[in-house]
């Protein structure tokens, strides 16, 4: 495994590392949130035998420096730092996979540089725009009340929830950064999962999750800086290329339709269904779908 810090300018420097077989299949790995980083969880996704993994975290996320920086920090950057640790590899042509975020970025990525792609694998993706986001903090207070309700409670009974933690995550305030970050924590996980009970974060963990969360609201204040349409029409250009859309059920964080979408808007695309899973990337026909299509079989 090789790793190191590649500085991409505007005093971004971010951590990668190579695993599995580097005679293997080149795979990128984008990661959700955004803001979230990579965990080496990841690696029960992929094939170390067959297959040369790139894990990166993107600009100001997990182990990349400086945390949390928002400045020259947007989609169209993160495609430009993409391709630019392609080139750093001397990988000449790749897989592209990723999750949540992480398939949205991996479809737009393509899009921008379709000649050195071989496929795209993308799971639960999320559709940009100022109105999918809404769903998230106004629109699932029908499906997740209680969820809702604490987010609210906890920011102040903000009539507007990403605002407000826009505000309280940037301020200079650390503890109010904190428990903005907790509220956040929280609401997602009773969204991801109404029954779970999950420890607390530590103080240490916390002021990570301030990083991901301030990283995470700049991006969602602004639509992922992707207008949906524009999205849409550069989807329609990955046609012929291999794309696998899988996508749960049950998800309510990424709806389903998001996939419906982008599947009818790309002539060859395939869509699989997993039954009885939300957006969890572990579910165990998750896995084994999302290995499936990173080795060719058919679908």
């Amino acid at each position: 495994m090789a790793n190191g810090l590649l500085d991409v300018g505007d005093d971004h420097r971010l951590y990668y590392e190579t695993w599995g077989n580097p005679a293997g299949t080149p795979v990128v790995v984008l990661h959700g949130g955004p803001g979230s980083g990579c965990s080496p969880r990841l690696r029960e996704l992929y094939d170390e035998r067959r297959q040369h993994v790139v894990f990166f975290d993107q600009r100001g996320c997990g182990r990349s420096l400086p945390l949390g920086e928002i400045r020259a920090n947007t989609t169209a950057h993160l495609i430009d730092d993409i391709e630019r640790l392609r080139r750093h590899l001397g990988i000449a042509r790749w897989w592209v996979s990723g999750g949540s975020w992480g398939a949205t970025l991996a479809l737009a990525y393509a899009a921008a540089h379709p000649q050195v792609v071989d496929g795209v694998v993308a799971r639960s993706v999320f559709m940009p725009g100022d109105g999918n986001v809404r769903w998230f903090f106004v629109g699932l207070a029908e499906l997740r009340p209680e969820a809702w309700q604490a987010l609210s409670a906890a920011l102040g009974d903000a009539p507007d929830p990403l605002t407000e933690l826009v505000v309280r995550l940037g301020g200079d305030d650390q503890e109010t950064a904190r428990q903005a970050a907790l509220a956040w924590f929280l609401y997602e996980q009773a969204v991801n999962d109404p029954v779970a009970l999950l420890p607390s974060p530590t103080i240490e963990e916390l002021d990570r999750l301030v990083g991901k969360y301030r990283l995470q609201a700049h991006y969602l204040k602004s639509g992922c800086f992707l207008k949906e349409a524009d999205f849409l029409e550069a989807c329609a250009g990955l046609s012929g290329l291999p794309v696998w859309l899988i996508h749960g059920r049950d998800d309510v964080v990424c709806p389903p339709s998001n996939a419906e979408r982008i599947h009818v808007c790309i002539a060859g695309s395939r869509v699989v269904w997993i039954d009885g899973c939300a957006h969890d990337p572990f579910h165990p026909g998750m896995v084994a779908v999302w290995r499936a299509a990173l080795e060719g079989e058919p679908g």
